[in-house]
């Protein structure tokens, strides 16, 4: 009996240590840009996002224009919501939402002056890497909108 259970303690133990993926952190706090011309998420105008460290190092989130204002908060768990999209490209890497893995995101539009022609927004998420399996977590971190960046955010 004390036998069965060291097996089974043990199997266990390989199990959960298995389960218990390691994820890599991005701490996104540079905007790259805000997408100058049209494009298109479920069927209405869109804008893109891009945040990261470099041109190379970056995570995009693209939602439908009509939702972007002040206050707002749009979300996706293990992508169910057709109105906003992301995806990472870290480390010559790709992530993505995923319906079959515990994935999300969440962009905060925690302020859009147009006065002053400032936005502050932020992204948080958690990405898979298809290939791999590898998970990425995406920090919440507030980046500011500007300038050119954005009349692109508010142009409607």
């Amino acid at each position: 009996m004390t036998t069965k259970r060291l097996f089974t303690a043990l199997v266990l133990s390989v199990f959960l240590s298995a389960c218990s993926t390691k994820i890599a952190t991005i701490e996104a706090s540079q905007l790259i840009g805000v997408t100058g011309f049209d494009i298109t998420l479920n069927n209405g105008p869109a804008v893109g996002i891009a945040i990261g460290d470099t041109a190379k190092d970056f995570v995009e989130v693209s939602t439908q224009r009509r939702l972007i204002a002040a206050e707002s908060v749009i979300t996706a768990s293990a992508n169910n919501n057709a109105d906003i999209a992301i995806s990472a490209y870290w480390h010559d890497k790709r992530y993505v939402q995923s319906t079959v893995h515990n994935t999300y995101v969440t962009l905060r539009i925690h302020v859009l002056d147009n006065t002053s022609k400032t936005a502050f927004v932020s992204v948080s998420a958690r990405l898979v890497n298809i290939d791999t399996g590898e998970f990425i977590a995406v920090e919440q971190t507030q980046v500011s909108i500007t300038g050119q960046d954005f009349l692109n955010l508010v142009w409607r």
